[in-house]
């Protein structure tokens, strides 16, 4: 068994602080989660003293691993010179000089201080661009937390719209859902609000729904029905942006109008963008009087993060992708093998270095996949090996084969297991 006496204690601890010990869903487990002291490249330290390989890395954030030499003298002597101010710095010239360079569509970018915000703000953005009240999302797609966006995102991918709690009927009434990778569903639903429709808004690679790529058909129906009815598309990538150098939806052979972006493209520090055609862009201008959408931010673009993000775009070479894509095809294989060697039908789902296990069943013993999946998780913890509790991973560029040796092995073990503690 695991080690865990001072996570223990800190839980203890937090509980009486914060509700349910926690400030992030996604980081809760039960009966308790691990608490982590320190990490270096692609290995975690947690504060029993235990050390495992990372492959979640914040939620598929940290693609240079943690604490990487050039992000840290970056981040340092960003610090060193001021954290924020009530002006523009050089750097946030420089770091949106770096992010449109990546992609042709990227012709003005903005910047605010997570993923949720420039999905908030891209979707005003059409609202403002176009003056029209309605969105489209992926039926069971996340986008974070604001409230247009906050539903169907339960990865359920049912097509009747349902929100999160206490999210007003106003609100849901204007967010429609349309099927992913179906095409003609799609378009039925589209069509039927074309003339309210201010975006189309997707992830090209949604990781709730079982992290699949989108297929080129669909995106180009989405593309043609936006170009015909004056709907912006959106492509959030906050998770999808890794995939290859120049975004997912350039990968796929699509084109979205605003891409929104986070976690990787600062690789650690709070960031999001936005970025697009100018003409999208312009509703943020302030040059010419009141913009038509005012968007301000004490952290919008402010230094540390914007030095952050020149490292970890740096470090991006196309080169770098390629490796660890090719890594994440290899633990994408082991897994399947593995999968397949205990007669299980879940799927190893993914692109690039974005892996997802999707469990489609019950083993033996189990209420629920999800359950099963939990199990999974916790065995691969004892085992050395960190992965989302919903079989969410990725690969880092400090990884190498061995780190995908050790995983395949643990992987393989600890699948056995779970079956066996199942059967048992």
């Amino acid at each position: 068994a695991m080690i865990t006496e001072k996570s223990a204690a800190l839980y203890a601890r937090a509980v009486e602080v914060m509700p349910g010990g926690n400030s992030r869903t996604a980081v809760y487990s039960s009966p308790y989660p691990v608490y982590v002291r320190s990490g270096s490249g692609a290995r975690v330290t947690d504060v029993d003293g235990v050390e495992r390989i990372d492959f979640l890395n914040n939620s598929t954030t940290l693609i240079h691993g943690h604490a990487h030499p050039e992000m840290v003298e970056a981040i340092a002597a960003a610090v060193g010179h001021g954290t924020s101010f009530g002006m523009p710095t050089p750097v946030e010239v420089e770091y949106a000089e770096a992010l449109s360079a990546r992609n042709e569509t990227f012709e003005h970018v903005r910047f605010t201080s997570s993923g949720t915000e420039a999905v908030m703000m891209a979707v005003q953005a059409a609202r403002a661009y176009t003056e029209r009240p309605k969105i489209a999302k992926i039926a069971g797609a996340y986008h974070g937390a604001y409230d247009a966006v906050a539903v169907n995102n339960d990865g359920s991918g049912n097509l009747i719209s349902h929100a999160v709690t206490g999210n007003p009927e106003g609100v849901v009434a204007n967010t429609v859902v349309i099927p992913f990778n179906d095409p003609e569903g799609s378009l039925e639903v589209l069509r039927r609000h074309a003339d309210d429709l201010a975006c189309v808004l997707i992830d090209p690679v949604p990781w709730r729904i079982g992290l699949l790529p989108a297929s080129k058909e669909w995106l180009d129906a989405l593309r043609e029905f936006c170009d015909a009815s004056g709907a912006v598309l959106i492509s959030d990538e906050v998770g999808s942006y890794r995939v290859g150098y120049h975004g997912a939806m350039q990968l796929l052979g699509a084109e979205a109008d605003i891409t929104v972006m986070g976690k990787v493209i600062a690789a650690g520090m709070p960031i999001g963008a936005v970025a697009g055609r100018r003409r999208f862009m312009s509703v943020f201008d302030p040059s010419k009087g009141k913009p038509a959408l005012p968007h301000s931010g004490s952290y919008n673009a402010n230094p540390v993060s914007m030095s952050s993000g020149i490292a970890s775009l740096r470090l991006l070479t196309p080169q770098a992708h390629e490796r660890i894509g090719q890594l994440g095809e290899q633990a994408r294989g082991s897994m399947r093998t593995a999968l397949g060697e205990a007669g299980l039908d879940w799927e190893v789902n993914g692109l690039g270095s974005l892996f997802r296990v999707v469990a489609n069943s019950a083993p033996a013993g189990y209420d629920s996949a999800a359950a099963a999946m939990k199990a999974l998780y916790w065995k691969l913890l004892e085992n050395g090996i960190h992965i989302g509790d919903s079989g969410l991973g990725c690969i880092s560029t400090p990884m190498g084969e061995e780190e995908i040796a050790e995983y395949a092995v643990a992987f393989a073990k600890s699948l056995g297991q779970v079956l066996a503690e199942g059967r048992a």
